[in-house]
């Protein structure tokens, strides 16, 4: 079915995002054309805001807003201890479960020698 160049070029945008195939495009892309304009434009701020003021933080690796994040500015972890995960959303659920209290490195990403993926390509622990 041909669509109106808007709706083709918002349902490409979607379709870029993992797991959203054409179907689930045309879905979102009609549900954004049904909600109200304040409401869409702040999403669009949101998405904007978004990729501008996230970074990695320079300790650990992990997103934050702020440099360093707020886990490696926090002084009563231990310091001792490092967790090394995968990405940053490792980082969240084991902050979810609220018992660890060491300090994190983020890999972003793993060791996978099937895709020429070695340690060299992943970051390391700056300590």
């Amino acid at each position: 079915m041909h669509y109106p160049e808007p709706i083709s070029k918002l349902m490409d945008s979607f379709m870029k995002l993992p797991g959203i195939g054409p179907k689930t495009a045309g879905r979102l892309a009609f549900f954004v054309l049904n909600m109200k304009e304040d409401t869409v434009l702040e999403f669009a701020k949101a998405l904007v805001d978004a990729k501008r003021n996230l970074r990695f933080c320079t300790v650990c690796g992990h997103i934050t807003d702020i440099d360093p994040c707020q886990i490696c500015q926090d002084q009563s972890r231990d310091r001792s201890m490092i967790c090394v995960v995968q990405d940053p959303k490792d980082v969240i659920a084991m902050e979810k479960m609220r018992d660890y209290k060491g300090m994190y490195h983020v890999l972003h990403g793993a060791i996978s020698p099937m895709d020429g993926v070695g340690p060299r390509i992943l970051t390391f622990l700056p300590y």
